[in-house]
């Protein structure tokens, strides 16, 4: 053993790797493929299951309806300990059950197992492990899921012979998951402090980058089967088609490729006769046709969705190809913008606090603020309602960056460039997602006052740094007031007031009252994942409450706390209660963004409603806060106290990114499962033991 460490401790980084891969080979082998080397023991005859002579047999298939999905065998008497079928027919995943009667039970079926399929595509065939007591006398499957045309089954097999299938996907992450974790050992980088003088933690911080950067380009590649991600420009039927999820960025270049601010829709002239053409009641029962989710004024539609994804992604793909990107390319730009910033983000706020953070904590917690603040669900949504979120959530973390090095930056020249990319960040994030400019006062606020009140700085000095924030500030500003006023004869009028959909929004008010803010802290913190036995384990929550005196809309959700990261944000109370005026700079910082973090999700409450979208508008703020001050607190010191917290800590980080992870496979669209199930199931397969 004494020797083996010692050749541990001198091996160098191919070794690790090699380490690494026989090491991820060997569990492959002795856990993922038990079940093809323990075939051999026992006797289980191969059965295959003769399908001509059941009812409906179609010469070389047995199809299950829509309106009876399930098939009985009975009369058997075999020894059983697994299922194999193989099915054909429509593309998609489908859900079912095994269940069985054996000589322990040999009246009632009962369910034995469950299955994911999808007969249209390469994972056509499934296996159920069954282990009958004592013989097997009747078989039944059952397709859950609702079915819009047959499904035929090929063959039906028991005891089928398992063919030795490693999954090399699962062997290369394994391996790689056990190199880091053998070269962090080897090297001890869990006991070093950050420090980004040193070429080696910058490297690695690259390097973490890139592999968020490679998630991103995963979710390109698995939610689009065909891999096409531009589209031609739509005719005049697509932009009208009252589908509700048109995109309405494709419609809204439209509108100024025509040289209007107002969508090309045909409107119905029955809206204008109805007493209230915003209550979804009235338009439903009087059957009124309408476009879903546009802003309808005086006559016309316009989109209130924020332009700058227009701006960044669609005008540049169209100037560049005459095409329009899909939702997915859009998403993933704007995915891959805000994942660069966010890590930009994190750099300015550590250059700016100093907290003495230790290196593999602060490496591991960016993976974990990017997957904990639901950027990779925003991107895998795909959907354009997610486009502003991705833009904003991009364009905060681009404020933060840019106002935490200009702020820092003693050299006047490039001081004033940062503070223009500031103030051009601040128009961004009000075409984005304008509540969210909330954000950018709390954590702008304190470095900018700071400069203000600093006594050692010339007057010509502030103005040398706050005019190249406020010219571009100002003029945007005038800029988005002038459009919203030519669109809704109002400057501060963005067009949500005006929305047809669930509801009239224009009831919607600010009001304080203490059951509705600690409603907003349970629904947008505390509530709880709702948690399946398979793939993908995890699900937002549509449960219903009706205990706030009018109606809310309430639609899929799940509390930032269920991602372990975001509760580093309780920590914000050690940090308020110091007393060390050398923390003054934190203290506002940390009180200011606790402030707008609640404030902004209780505004969203009262305005929007209960959705994993309006979460979205504060899940990077509470991450990066909750980031922050899990450096400034957890350290691998020599204390076993600190060690064990330490050891928490990873273990929190760990389970962010794990759940951040499956929420790419489980969100509000469901765009991996629906548009490509085949790689949807190859990935529920390399969980599966």
């Amino acid at each position: 053993m004494k020797k083996c460490m010692e050749a541990f401790h001198k091996a160098k980084l191919w070794g690790l790797f090699l380490g690494a891969f026989l090491l991820a080979a060997l569990l492959e082998l002795a856990i993922f493929q038990f079940s093809y080397f323990s075939q051999y023991f026992g006797d289980f005859p191969r059965t295959e299951i003769d399908l001509s002579g059941m009812e409906g047999f179609q010469g070389e298939a047995l199809p299950l309806l829509p309106e009876n999905a399930t098939v009985s065998f009975d009369n058997l008497s075999v020894k059983v300990r697994s299922v194999t079928v193989r099915m054909a027919g429509p593309s998609g995943v489908l859900s079912g059950n095994i269940g069985i009667c054996d000589e322990a039970n040999a009246y009632r079926t009962t369910g034995a197992g469950s299955f994911q399929v999808n007969p249209g595509g390469r994972e056509s065939s499934f296996t159920v492990r069954v282990n009958s007591h004592g013989n097997l006398t009747r078989l039944r499957i059952n397709i859950t899921d609702p079915l819009e045309e047959p499904v035929f089954l090929l063959s039906v097999v028991l005891n089928e012979h398992i063919p030795l299938r490693i999954h090399g996907l699962r062997l290369l992450l394994i391996a790689g998951l056990l190199f880091v974790v053998l070269a962090v050992l080897r090297y001890g980088l869990y006991k070093e402090e950050y420090c980004p003088e040193k070429r080696l933690h910058r490297m690695l911080n690259l390097g973490v980058l890139l592999f968020c950067l490679v998630i991103s380009a995963g979710i390109l590649y698995g939610a689009d089967p065909s891999h096409q991600y531009l589209r031609p420009y739509p005719t005049l039927e697509e932009i009208r088609s009252p589908d509700m999820v048109v995109d309405a960025y494709m419609q809204q270049l439209d509108a100024f490729e025509k040289g209007q601010t107002a969508l090309d829709l045909d409107v119905n002239p029955a809206l204008e006769e109805l007493g209230n053409p915003y209550d979804k009641g009235e338009r439903d029962k009087k059957e009124i046709s309408y476009h879903w989710d546009r802003a309808y004024y005086q006559g016309k539609y316009y989109s209130y969705f924020g332009l700058a994804p227009l701006f960044m992604v669609y005008y540049p793909v169209y100037w560049l190809t005459g095409m329009l990107p899909t939702e997915l390319l859009a998403g993933t730009l704007l995915a891959i913008f805000s994942i660069v910033a966010v890590f930009a983000a994190v750099w300015g706020l550590y250059l700016t606090f100093r907290p003495r953070a230790n290196l593999l904590l602060f490496l591991l917690g960016e993976i974990a603020v990017i997957f904990g603040s639901f950027l990779y669900l925003m991107q895998a949504s795909v959907s354009f309602y997610y486009l502003p979120l991705l833009s904003g959530t991009g364009w905060l973390a681009a404020f933060v960056a840019f106002s935490t090095f200009a702020c820092r930056n003693q050299k006047r020249a490039r001081a004033m460039a940062l503070f223009a990319l500031a103030g051009i960040s601040v128009v961004m994030l009000a075409l984005s997602r304008p509540n969210l400019l909330l954000l950018t006062v709390v954590f702008g606020a304190p470095l900018f006052l700071g400069i203000l009140f600093d006594r050692k700085l010339s007057v010509r000095e502030k103005l040398s740094r706050a005019l190249p924030f406020l010219i571009p500030v100002i003029l945007g500003g005038i800029g988005i007031m002038y459009y919203n006023y030519l669109r809704f004869d109002s400057v501060f009028e963005f067009g949500t007031a005006y929305q047809l959909t669930e509801s009239d929004i224009r009831y919607n008010g600010f009001t304080i009252s203490l059951h509705h803010f600690l409603s907003m802290l349970y629904h947008y913190f505390g509530e709880p994942f709702v948690y399946t036995e398979f793939f993908p384990y995890l699900r937002f929550t549509t449960e219903r409450c009706i205990d706030f005196g009018n109606y809310l809309y309430q639609e899929y959700s799940a509390g930032l706390f269920q991602m372990p990261l975001n509760l580093g944000m309780l920590l914000a109370g050690l940090t308020l209660c110091t007393r060390e005026n050398r923390r003054t700079l934190k203290k506002w910082t940390c009180g200011l963004v606790l402030a707008g973090i609640l404030g902004l999700g209780y505004l969203d409450f009262l305005l929007g409603g209960i959705h994993i979208r309006y979460v979205c508008d504060i899940s990077l703020a509470v991450s990066l806060l909750a980031f922050v001050l899990i450096l400034e607190y957890v350290h691998f010191d020599k204390t076993r106290s600190s060690q064990m917290l330490y050891v928490i800590t990873l273990g929190i980080f760990l389970v962010t990114i794990g759940r951040g992870w499956l929420t790419i496979f489980s969100n509000e669209t469901n765009v991996m499962l629906e548009a490509n199930p085949d790689f949807y199931l190859t990935v529920a397969r390399m969980l599966r033991l």
